[in-house]
């Protein structure tokens, strides 16, 4: 579910992205903003496995990437590479206040 909203493209203009473009996700992995909201009952254990799904997710988008583009495993990449690559899906996360 995250990886579709990242990935959708949404406006049509990434070249990159595999989305359905479907206009209730993201526009562009470069505008996608993933919000988390936690409240008072939310455990600090169940939080972090949404940190770690969020993480997960964005991982894949980029080493799908990587492979697309310089058809190179991330962890071959050079340090200019890793960049752009971070650079073309950026995690952009969203932490609003416990209510």
């Amino acid at each position: 579910m995250i990886k579709s909203f990242i990935d959708n493209n949404g406006d049509g203009t990434c070249n990159y992205c595999s989305g359905e473009e479907l206009s209730t996700l993201s526009d562009h992995p470069k505008k996608a903003v993933v919000s988390l909201q936690t409240d008072k009952r939310t455990t600090y254990d169940f939080y972090i496995k949404v940190q770690v799904e969020l993480t997960r997710a964005y991982l894949e988008l980029r080493e799908g990437y990587a492979l697309k583009i310089y058809e190179k495993k991330a962890e071959t990449l050079t340090r200019e590479e890793l960049e752009k690559v971070r650079a073309a899906y950026p995690f952009i996360l969203s932490e609003a206040e416990t209510k």
